[in-house]
């Protein structure tokens, strides 16, 4: 699986680098005024009539989103499109460090990826519309 060797060679990195990821604080600049919708929206999605599998994947994707930023910012966002989410989970692999490993990382993607088809489907539609012009 392509994407599983993307998310094992970022972890290999972090590791390779001694496991110290480069964060950059926060709190220093002021956050994009769409990030800031998307926290004030809801912070729970309702995965009820979701399988079981992206049940479980779901109590991942809230237990480590949660962790750095409000989860409403991961429930909300634009992203719905597997390259976006892709980047996205790399780049919180990065700023993470060894918090979310690449068995997470791509329990988040499934997820996120299945969950964007599912209630973001206007949207997810759109952008692939777009993208194939």
């Amino acid at each position: 699986m392509k994407r599983s060797l993307v998310f094992a060679a970022a972890a290999a990195a972090l590791v390779f680098a001694g496991g110290r990821a480069m964060v950059r604080a926060q709190d220093d600049r002021p956050l994009d005024p769409k990030v800031i919708a998307w926290d004030k929206g809801p912070d729970k999605i309702d995965v009820s009539k979701y399988p079981a599998e992206m049940k479980q994947r779901y109590k991942i994707y809230a237990d480590l989103c949660s962790r750095c930023h409000p989860l409403a910012r991961a429930v909300n966002c634009d992203f719905v499109l597997e390259d976006e989410w892709e980047r996205y989970i790399k780049r919180m692999m990065r700023r993470g460090g060894r918090m979310i490993s690449p068995d997470d990382a791509e329990a988040i993607f499934t997820f996120a990826t299945y969950d964007a088809k599912m209630r973001k489907r206007s949207l997810y539609e759109t952008k692939m519309a777009a993208a194939n012009k």
